[in-house]
């Protein structure tokens, strides 16, 4: 990428942007070229707004922003992306795992510097990594990063025989390893596929094709058998969805 470099900066926050804008006046050849506050503006500017890069908040109004940047990248060459978050420590783990640059809110001048040293160092073809990134952090992820001792690690989806709530934490059982989460079991129902996963309780879920035996538990509950011999009781509440499973 050339020392110039003309800026995207999307964030519902005023203050957010303000502070963007002052710590862009301090970076010799850096421009903002367009602000957007919604994720329907950002589809416009990532479309017709020429730019080298664009910043962009991981959560803002409209609709979800990775299915967005998924949409436009079908039919356009996306800048190169540096993703802003306050919430989600697996997101900022899975950038870096995807070369993409993030920003951890509230960072610092300086912090924002070394992000356009790295963008500058990046040369061209830099979202090269946002395919596979789209895929990990959007709605639908074909896997999940997860802790593996001191490092990040992708965990395929197939790969998963169920899930088990630990608090604010689950506990991913996979080939016979656990990988312990900080995600709640309800944040996880929301991104796996109903069609290949069902909550059977408030405290597990349970990959569909991993199902070896289903028996009646009395009190209108049932009893899952799994491939590997783990055997789960499904509630009251969740035995409806999976007697409609049954033929």
């Amino acid at each position: 990428m050339s020392d110039r470099i003309r800026l995207i900066v999307a964030d519902d926050e005023a203050l957010a942007r303000r502070l963007i804008r002052k710590y862009t006046a301090g970076c010799a050849g850096v421009e903002i070229v367009c602000e957007c506050t919604d994720t329907s503006s950002l589809a416009m500017a990532l479309v017709d707004v020429p730019a080298e890069a664009a910043l962009v908040d991981v959560r803002m109004p409209g609709e979800d922003i990775f299915d967005v940047i998924a949409h436009v990248a079908e039919q356009h060459r996306l800048p190169a992306l540096v993703f802003a978050t306050a919430y989600d420590r697996y997101a900022v783990r899975a950038f870096d795992v995807n070369a993409v640059d993030y920003l951890v809110k509230p960072f610092t001048a300086s912090r924002f510097e070394s992000t356009i040293a790295r963008l500058r160092g990046r040369g061209a073809g830099g979202t090269t990594g946002v395919p596979r990134l789209l895929r990990d952090l959007g709605r639908r992820p074909d896997r999940l990063l997860v802790p593996d001792g001191q490092r990040m690690v992708p965990l395929a989806l197939t790969s998963i025989q169920w899930i088990r709530a630990e608090g604010d934490y689950a506990r991913i059982h996979a080939d016979g390893k656990t990988y312990l989460v900080y995600r709640t079991l309800n944040d996880l129902e929301m991104r796996l596929d109903d069609a290949e996963f069902l909550r059977i309780h408030r405290s597990a879920i349970v990959r569909l094709d991993q199902i070896a035996e289903v028996q009646p538990a009395g009190s209108s509950r049932y009893r899952v058998t799994l491939l590997d011999g783990t055997t789960l009781i499904v509630s009251r509440s969740r035995a409806a969805t999976l007697k409609g499973l049954i033929l």
